[in-house]
């Protein structure tokens, strides 16, 4: 293994990817356009089980009306379709045409894709109320597309984001179950680059942790993230190995 490299990414001083140049983009974007898709299709389709999950660590706090949801990376909107109660319209950001559809959580929606740099469509201020759930580990350029995000981001406006904060493992090889560029950020990178956008961090938790999903499966509560007593478990042990 390249020192250097490892040294540079691995050990969590760089971000791999956010100085990418054109031509590194555009290859990483045409690889991971519909990478997630597939692999869901070859991973018993796709379903979402994470509701008890958001609603646990995010949904169960906000409280008010949005007139508009941007939901980035949402495939069909499930993950934000329990908003439909609070949200006016959504506004979806997904590259696989496949999952779009009219409405999501019975509210109207409308469907776009992501641009090839990250550049998000929208007037500045627009959006009351954005989720991106598990997505901004599978773009290049991060720090422009976080910055797109709090350009559209109301002042008093929420924005949720979940993401892992481990290396993934090697990017450069194939791994089982996850996309080909695909990788974590390091601990911490996301609060600065948010502290540097002017956004205030109100709530932040841990979760994830690698032994819930044993226990689950071994309990025979799987999907892990879809049982609300394997949720707090797992709420439990991340804080408690963070």
């Amino acid at each position: 293994m390249n020192e250097s490299f490892e040294a540079r990414y691995f050990s969590g001083a760089t971000l791999y990817g956010d100085n990418f140049d054109e031509a590194n983009i555009r290859r990483w974007y045409e690889e991971e356009e519909l990478a997630y898709y597939d692999l869901v299709q070859t991973y018993d389709n796709y379903k979402y089980d994470y509701n008890p999950a958001n609603h646990f660590y995010t949904y169960g706090f906000l409280n008010r009306r949005y007139e508009c949801c941007v939901a980035i990376g949402c495939a069909t909107g499930d993950d934000v379709a329990p908003l439909g109660d609070r949200v006016v319209h959504f506004v979806a950001i997904e590259p696989e045409e496949k999952w779009w559809k009219p409405e999501i959580g019975g509210r109207l929606a409308r469907f776009i894709k992501p641009s090839l740099f990250g550049d998000i469509p929208l007037r500045d201020e627009s959006a009351d109320l954005i989720v991106c759930l598990g997505v901004l580990h599978h773009m290049p350029n991060v720090s422009h597309v976080f910055s797109e995000m709090a350009r559209i981001l109301s002042p008093s406006g929420s924005m949720v984001i979940r993401e892992p904060i481990s290396t993934m493992g090697d990017w450069r090889i194939a791994r089982p179950g996850v996309t080909r560029n695909e990788r974590g950020f390091p601990p911490g990178w996301l609060e600065q680059k948010a502290e540097t956008l002017g956004l205030k961090i109100e709530r932040a938790s841990y979760c994830g942790f690698p032994l819930t999903g044993r226990v689950a499966k071994i309990l025979g509560l799987t999907p892990a993230y879809n049982s609300p007593s394997m949720v707090r478990f797992d709420a439990a042990l991340s804080q408690l190995m963070k």
